[in-house]
């Protein structure tokens, strides 16, 4: 992204551009949803769920993937765990349990993203960054990787009450919309970074195409 020049804001996706989370994500949720299958006497693979949930990850939180994977795989079609609405609640919650386990003991950065924003800030070029993560598991990673005061502002996944019929990818972003217009930032001047495939770079107009890397 070195055509982004000084004065543009770049809205970067936490989860997949800076940290690699969505395979590990992807393990936790799927984890739970085999448990809990298991409970409900139906079989299905941790290891082949996680390969159908990692490109259903990217602009979802954890309880918005256990939702998708319930109703569109295959897999996991079946009535005892469609309609089943406490199944689903367990599942995302210890799929976030997990999650947050996981991230106590550390997540890997993608290679050299520190220093391509520290480089974009240096020029001038202001930075917001959007998780589909909790705020408590975002904040500790980006203080370790020394990202915290590079950052304009986080909106993380849980920073906005659930609206319904609102995903919270949109909702995420129209409170950064919200904010960069009460600081005057035209949205001409906005960018959005995120993973391949992902809606959020087209969600209110901003200039960028979804990207895969910074």
């Amino acid at each position: 992204m070195t055509s982004i020049g000084a004065g543009r804001v770049v809205i970067i996706a936490f989860d997949g551009i800076v940290a690699d989370t969505l395979p590990l994500r992807a393990k936790a949720l799927a984890d739970a949803i085999a448990r809990e299958c298991t409970v409900l006497d139906i079989t299905v693979g941790a290891v082949e769920l996680q390969a159908m949930l990692l490109p259903r990850l990217p602009g979802r939180t954890l309880q918005e993937c256990a939702t998708a994977a319930v109703t569109e795989l295959p897999v996991l079609q079946h009535e005892r765990l469609r309609h089943d609405l406490t199944a689903h609640d367990l599942i995302a919650m210890r799929a976030q349990n997990a999650w947050s386990a996981t991230v106590a003991h550390g997540i890997p950065l993608r290679e050299g993203v520190g220093l391509r924003i520290a480089t974009m800030v240096a020029r001038g070029v202001r930075v917001v960054m959007r998780s589909d993560s909790h705020r408590r598991e975002v904040e500790p990673i980006l203080r370790l990787a020394s990202l915290e005061d590079s950052t304009l502002f986080v909106r993380c996944a849980d920073d906005l009450p659930h609206r319904a019929g609102v995903t919270s990818l949109r909702a995420s972003f129209e409170a950064i919309d919200t904010r960069l217009e009460r600081q005057r930032l035209p949205r001409e001047q906005r960018d959005a970074v995120e993973v391949a495939d992902g809606t959020a770079a087209f969600a209110l107009g901003f200039s960028a195409t979804s990207r895969t890397a910074l």
